[in-house]
């Protein structure tokens, strides 16, 4: 008998309900036992029944506007969570930087975030982190995308995340059948971990925001580069667990859509000026919003639709409460990135 693929039975899912989805999960997971498959399922039929989740729009028509403000509105409307006296690691997308495309999250940004964390946060301590997922020299990449020079001016520490120091921590999930994982130190011992990403497409995942961002907390120094060994335990499953395994009591996510990726993401795709920041401490409801905003259905997108039916994030429009400038206004219609 022909094997099912994950594709297909995520499309059949979607396609049967929440208990066809449920049958259907199983038989795609039935090896890592009942029990595991029956959490899965009562965590899913419990995020459809929680209150709705917040997530923050706000209108930034270019990288010269006052991102500190939005980034403030955001934090407001989202009810981020109080970092005062907290060590935050903030993670960039900084994968790689190849002229001419948006590829990457812009220093303005992380700039506006540092600044908001220090002055309204009083957070404790600042770190910027990225372990990039390509052998790549990072001080080159800091120095072109314009990280090194904002870094030295806001006096903030850089780690490179794929050679810091390794803490192995528990999976709880169960999605990619692995028990542990090693994760950089910095990430797994700080109070707080805000994503930042650049809002793209994707080969693999069709869009490329707050949870595929996650890939860059695994060090390649340990899995190799580019850190294939954990793509092939299945995109989708992985990152599953590591947004339900994460050690950091608080986290947020804050996407520069400021300028936008469509295509041949994630490096050599196109610009879309979209204009908007988007935040929110559900990462899968901030990237269902930020699938929206590129003009997609959430439901149509494996990633997102596998962790909704986990329970790991709301992706419904109406378990999402909307806040600051109107999605409609600032949707744009991304060309997807041609699969692989």
């Amino acid at each position: 008998m022909k094997k099912i693929s994950r594709r297909d039975l995520l499309r059949l899912a979607l396609g049967g309900g929440i208990l066809a989805g449920g049958a259907v999960a199983y038989k795609q997971t039935e090896s890592v036992g009942l029990a595991k498959w029956a959490r899965w399922m009562l965590r899913g039929q419990m995020a459809r029944v929680t209150p709705a989740t917040r997530v923050a729009l706000a209108a930034a028509p270019s990288y010269d506007a006052d991102l500190a403000s939005a980034v403030r509105a955001i934090w407001r409307d989202a009810n981020g969570p109080d970092l005062q006296n907290a060590t935050v690691v903030i993670k960039p997308n900084l994968v790689d930087f190849v002229p001419g495309r948006p590829c990457y999250t812009m220093p303005q940004v992380t700039k506006a975030l540092i600044h908001f964390l220090r002055a309204e946060m009083r957070v404790k301590k600042i770190i910027v982190g990225e372990g990039m997922t390509f052998r790549r020299d990072p001080h080159a990449i800091l120095f072109e995308t314009g990280y090194r020079d904002m870094l030295a001016q806001a006096d903030v520490e850089y780690v490179d995340l794929n050679y810091d120091d390794l803490v192995k921590i528990p999976l709880r999930g169960g999605y990619a059948k692995m028990d542990s994982l090693f994760m950089a130190r910095t990430v797994a011992e700080a109070d707080a971990l805000i994503s930042v990403p650049k809002l793209k497409t994707h080969h693999w995942t069709k869009i490329s925001a707050s949870v595929k961002n996650l890939f860059g907390i695994v060090p390649g120094a340990k899995y190799g580069f580019p850190k294939n060994t954990l793509h092939m335990r299945g995109i989708d499953a992985f990152l599953a667990e590591l947004l339900d395994s994460l050690p950091t009591p608080k986290r947020f996510a804050l996407v520069d859509g400021i300028v936008g990726l469509q295509g041949d993401g994630p490096l050599f795709g196109t610009a879309v000026p979209s204009g908007v920041l988007v935040g929110g401490s559900d990462f899968l409801a901030v990237d269902a919003t930020c699938a929206r905003l590129m003009g997609m259905e959430p439901a149509a997108i494996e990633i997102l639709t596998f962790m909704a039916w986990a329970g790991l994030g709301q992706i419904d429009s109406n378990k999402i409460e909307l806040r600051g400038a109107a999605l409609d206004a600032l949707r744009q219609n991304f060309e997807l990135a041609p699969p692989l």
